[in-house]
């Protein structure tokens, strides 16, 4: 308990600020009215008319005349290393945009450098404006389907769920949940004992299975891609977190669900879950969301609430955050537009950090250890041999599985083509864009290279690759050219991680992310810039896709339907197995 609230609060003690003039956006009781506010050791302190013993000569007066007050907005669901950029600089970009929390699992730094390089982030996000509440990964080994650099176990879940800044458990996935696992039982069994709240990942779910999903113990789930979807699971209890994301536009379609179907959004939340530098410098962050979700009919107050007191709630911290009410922490961002969600000024945790749009705190660039350096030792130099699929006895076509790629979903298609073969070798059709693909392991640890045919990207010539590649991280290469793909590969390797675009074996472009092959230690707005001319080079090659990066780097995520690929294979996710990528030849 904290008696300096309570004096001040009762006009014993002076406050260190006091908030004047300013409009609240009460999450609480849905109203928006003028008021002051008070603030002592971090924290509100009281709202609403105040006693003049409570400006002292040491109080700091703020002048919110015309202002705005929202609470600072709280991501539920975001995988930070999406957005490229350590976590310091990520919070430097979104802390501009309102965003004072955030609730990311680290899952991709803890595949490639286990819980110890997981730790060190968790480290660096306590010198940040961006406080960093952390749901435990709950994915298990999967080491017959894909490598990666480090795997998290059940029995090291009940270390990791009590950690400070543990709110529970991220991602547990739908397939082993649905079929009986008592791994899966397990892990859901130690949340409920450490009263800890427990996050799906289950996408495409029929309505049986979005029952047995909630039944089971879920209460959110972030998946949701229709407007049917996200009602059903609102409606058998289940919260709700609409994604917005780079490569996952799905937010306006659920949000069909409040305007079109009435309900109720108490239950919902606005989230990113992968966004970035790109996309945070062009649209911003949850600002963005809520401008979308009140120009499709939601009301500012809603808005608001969905991105700050709902995720609060998803969490249990909502007596710690998510509203501007006493005992919370004071975390107040001033919109000089409600509606279009204009941010001015962003205070955190009773200090101002952004004035202007701009942030005003200086914060230090972390120093990583080795955990997070170095980490991709490709067991031999790639060649254009290990790009290519071949047939053992002589034909003259193929029919094939085709990964049906969308720049604006995460889900993919299971699609076919009958490809011609020469020499033995399949070959891609280009002009109707089906090109290679492959996924080359690298850990060091077998060299095993998954191979297959990918739609959807609109190369015309030249190769792209990338070392992000959910859930193993493994380098991944697009392409038509055999040799152009190992080059960007290879590429891949001298960089310690990144993006590389090749054509007639020359190296256009690249973007290096040496932090476990994920993230750059430069600017956020740098990295933005870059990642923008790289785009503008893919164009130039014919790939039209608005973020082709996160495309591909969910191509490889084993738990999206329907078609994925690692370096073992390719991976139909409807049958949950490893599929031979040539269907039948002649």
């Amino acid at each position: 308990m904290n008696t300096r609230l309570i004096d001040v609060a009762l006009g014993r003690q002076p406050a260190d600020a006091v908030i004047k003039g300013g409009i609240l956006i009460n999450v609480h009781s849905a109203q928006i009215y003028h008021t002051d506010i008070a603030i002592a050791d971090g924290r509100i302190a009281s709202i609403g008319p105040l006693p003049e013993s409570v400006y002292g000569q040491a109080t700091t007066i703020i002048d919110a005349a015309g202002m705005y007050l929202a609470p600072g907005f709280i991501d539920a669901h975001i995988h930070i290393e999406s957005s490229m950029l350590t976590y310091t600089e990520f919070a430097k970009m979104v802390v501009r945009h309102g965003t004072t929390a955030v609730a990311s699992d680290l899952m991709e730094v803890t595949i490639v450098s286990g819980v110890e390089g997981m730790k060190e982030v968790l480290r660096e996000s306590e010198t940040t404006p961006v406080r960093l509440y952390y749901p435990v990964p709950a994915f298990m080994e999967e080491s017959h389907l894909q490598t990666t650099g480090s795997t998290l176990y059940p029995e090291m879940m009940e270390e990791l769920i009590q950690l400070p800044q543990a709110v529970g458990l991220a991602e547990v996935l739908g397939m082993p949940l649905l079929a009986g696992s008592p791994a899966s039982a397990a892990i859901l069994a130690l949340a409920r004992a450490q009263h800890k709240t427990v996050e799906g990942h289950a996408p495409a779910l029929r309505a049986e299975q979005i029952n047995a999903f909630a039944g089971a113990g879920i209460n959110s789930e972030h998946e949701s891609t229709t407007k049917e979807e996200a009602l059903m699971k609102v409606r058998v209890g289940m919260r709700v977190l609409m994604r917005e994301g780079s490569a996952s536009t799905d937010l306006l379609e659920c949000l069909r669900a409040i305007t079109e179907e009435g309900a109720d959004a108490r239950r919902c939340s606005m989230v990113s879950d992968d966004i970035d530098a790109l996309h945070i410098k062009q649209c911003g962050h949850l600002d963005h969301k809520v401008r979308l979700a009140i120009r499709a009919g939601i009301d500012p107050i809603t808005a608001i609430r969905m991105v700050s007191l709902h995720p609060a709630e998803n969490f249990f911290i909502d007596h710690e955050c998510g509203s501007i009410a006493p005992g919370r922490v004071a975390d107040v961002v001033f919109l000089s537009s409600l509606e279009d969600c204009r941010v001015e000024r962003v205070m955190v945790a009773g200090e101002m950090v952004v004035e202007q749009g701009c942030l005003i705190k200086q914060i230090q660039a972390p120093e990583y250890s080795g955990l997070l350096m170095n980490t991709i030792h490709l067991k031999r130099k790639a060649t254009p041999e290990d790009m290519v699929i071949t047939l053992t006895d002589q034909k003259r076509s193929a029919r094939v599985h085709v990964i049906g790629a969308s720049s604006v979903s995460l889900l993919t298609e299971a699609l076919e083509a009958d490809l011609p073969v020469r020499g033995g070798v399949v070959e891609p059709d280009v002009a109707n864009d089906v090109l290679r693909i492959a996924c080359v392991e690298r850990y060091g640890k077998h060299g095993g290279i998954g191979r297959s045919f990918v739609k959807g990207f609109g190369l015309r010539e030249g190769a792209i690759a990338i070392s992000v590649g959910h859930d193993h991280h493994n380098i991944t290469v697009v392409g038509s050219d055999p040799a152009d793909m190992a080059i960007a590969v290879n590429r891949i390797d001298e960089l310690q991680g990144g993006f590389v675009l090749v054509n007639q074996g020359e190296v256009l472009y690249e973007l290096a992310l040496p932090i476990c092959g994920l993230l750059s230690p430069d600017d956020g707005e740098a990295v933005a810039d870059r990642l923008s001319e790289f785009i503008q080079k893919l164009e130039t090659l014919g790939c039209r896709m608005p973020s082709p990066n996160v495309t591909l780097s969910f191509i490889t995520l084993i738990f999206i339907p329907k078609l994925a690929i690692s370096d073992l294979g390719l991976f139909d996710v409807t049958q949950f197995k490893l599929i031979a990528p040539v269907i039948s030849s002649t």
